[in-house]
């Protein structure tokens, strides 16, 4: 239980004996909460993650497992911070900024350009997932070794479904993915329906209608979610309705009574079912199928090139 670990450490550790150190890589940090939290992840997951960032930069350079981003949120300016093995400064602003700079604005930081005089290939991967999910409050914010301090927090603020950084990827190297594939399939898996019901406004007090335009805030989220199928909406002006597909999983809990997954660093046995037996839903069924035979192809046409080559 990850929850249990953290609020002890809380209390004992945070409050009371802030000054505990521990070591890894080389260098020495001060023991919190974050650290608890990631023993605790690295034990549950029999330490499969155990590695540094700069550990996956072969197998990914090869192909040999796909790239990815993590993409916390920086406090101090409300740009992602993309955490990569691999040098990702193209991910910075949109393509049109290389040929007119003053056109747009850079809205990320690549982290390896960043840090690459503090050993950027060094930074822990389960560090690195934890930035990229560091909810309020519950983790601490982690601060990094620059003049001035950045502060990030989790990648949610900013891009909760990851469909920011996919869509600048695609746009970046469209060109290439025109010549070299039949086209992208943008994965979703998402831990609530698509459409929720509409929240009534009616019948509120005097004081529930002083607080409810603060309320928009709390809606950051579903704001996101308009703002990436905007976004979507480019892609497939780009590539072509054709070459561009998005497929989506999502979760719905038993409950009638429950809209959403839980977020917690604890559920219970019966969300824990509910997680598993997802992919058994009607429309998820039906996104498994349409995924299958999109790829199909792709995948009969690099065993025969496998063969060919054999």
């Amino acid at each position: 239980d990850l929850l249990n670990s953290i609020a002890f450490t809380i209390v004992s550790n945070d409050l009371f004996l802030p000054w505990a150190k521990f070591e890894v890589g080389g260098y020495t940090y001060h023991k919190d909460r974050g650290y608890i939290f990631e023993q605790q992840l690295n034990e549950n997951t029999e330490y499969i993650l155990d590695k540094t960032i700069g550990d996956y930069r072969k197998a990914e350079h090869a192909a040999l497992i796909p790239m990815l981003f993590l993409t916390p949120s920086i406090i101090n300016d409300a740009r992602r911070l993309i955490i990569s093995p691999q040098g990702v400064s193209y991910m910075m602003m949109a393509p049109v900024g290389q040929t007119h700079p003053n056109a747009v604005e850079a809205d990320a930081v690549d982290f390896g350009w960043m840090f690459a005089g503090q050993d950027a290939g060094n930074l822990r991967f389960l560090t690195a997932l934890r930035m990229n999910a560091t909810y309020p409050y519950i983790l601490p914010t982690v601060h990094l070794p620059s003049k001035p301090e950045v502060e990030v927090m989790d990648a949610g603020f900013i891009d909760n479904y990851g469909v920011i950084s996919a869509t600048r990827f695609v746009q970046v190297f469209q060109d290439w993915i025109r010549e070299n594939t039949s086209g992208v399939v943008l994965l979703q898996i998402s831990s609530s329906e698509k459409l929720e019901q509409v929240t009534p406004s009616g019948g509120q007090g005097i004081i529930e209608s002083l607080i409810n335009p603060i309320g928009i805030a709390g809606k950051m989220l579903v704001r996101q979610e308009f703002e990436h199928d905007n976004t979507l909406g480019f892609i497939y002006d780009i590539l072509g309705k054709d070459h561009f597909d998005v497929i989506r999983f999502m979760y719905r809990p038993s409950q009638a009574n429950k809209l959403q997954a839980s977020i917690s660093f604890h559920i219970t046995e019966r969300e824990k079912e509910d997680v598993l037996s997802a992919i058994q839903l009607e429309e998820n069924q039906a996104s498994l199928r349409q995924l299958i035979q999109l790829i199909s192809p792709t995948l009969k046409q690099n065993a025969a090139q496998r063969h060919l080559d054999e």
